[in-house]
C-alpha cells in the first residue's frame, strides 16, 4: 500500500473518533504506521490531507458533471456517499480553521459548476452568473453540512430536489 493511501485510512479512521482540530499529525502518522517526513513529503497539514481525502469521493460523484453526468445523478451519489460517511465528515467539518473542509468543498463545488457551465457555453465570468454560482456552491455545500449536522432527516432524494430547486435561473438553465 502506498504511502498516500495509508495515510487516507489514518485520517479516515481518526475522523470516525474525534473531531478534525483535535488530531494531529503525530497521531496520523502513528495511526498509518509513517514518519512525519513521509507525511509531509505527501501533504502540507492535516487540511490538506482531509481535502485530498474529500477529493477522492467529490470527483467520482458530484464532479462528474464536467464529465456528461446528469446533475441530479451525480448530487444524488454525492449525497449517498455523504451520507456512508457522516461521522468522518461531521467531525472533518467541525474545523473552523480557514483552512477546513467547509472551505475546500465550496471552492471544489465552485470550480465544478465553471467548468460544466463553460462546457455549456455561459459567459462564467459575467456578474450575475459568477453570483449565481457563488450562491449555488455556498448554499449547496451549507445546506449538506446542514443536513449531516441535524441527523438526515430529510431523505436524499428530498435534498436532492430542494438543492436543485433553489438554484439561481441564471444557473438553473444550464442544467434542464
Amino acid at each position: 500500500m502506498l504511502a498516500k493511501e495509508k495515510l487516507i485510512l489514518a485520517i479516515e479512521c481518526l475522523l470516525s473518533k474525534k473531531e478534525l482540530d483535535e488530531i494531529t499529525v503525530s497521531e496520523i502518522v502513528a495511526e498509518a504506521s509513517l514518519c512525519r517526513k513521509t507525511f509531509y513529503r505527501n501533504f502540507m497539514d492535516k487540511y490538506d490531507l482531509t481535502d485530498y481525502y474529500f477529493k477522492q469521493f467529490f470527483e467520482n460523484t458530484f464532479g462528474q458533471i464536467i464529465c456528461g453526468e446528469d446533475f441530479d445523478t451525480a448530487l444524488f451519489r454525492y449525497l449517498e456517499i455523504c451520507e456512508s460517511k457522516a461521522d468522518i465528515l461531521l467531525n472533518a467539518y467541525s474545523s473552523a480553521d480557514v483552512n477546513g473542509l467547509r472551505n475546500y468543498d465550496i471552492e471544489s463545488t465552485r470550480r465544478a459548476y465553471e467548468k460544466y457551465l463553460l462546457e455549456k457555453g455561459a459567459d462564467i465570468y459575467a456578474p450575475e452568473m459568477k453570483f449565481a454560482i457563488e450562491i449555488a456552491a455556498r448554499g449547496g455545500t451549507d445546506m449538506v453540512i446542514e443536513w449531516l449536522l441535524n441527523g438526515m432527516k430529510e431523505d436524499k432524494k428530498t435534498l436532492q430536489v430542494l438543492i436543485k430547486r433553489t438554484l439561481p435561473n441564471d444557473l438553473l438553465k444550464y442544467l434542464e
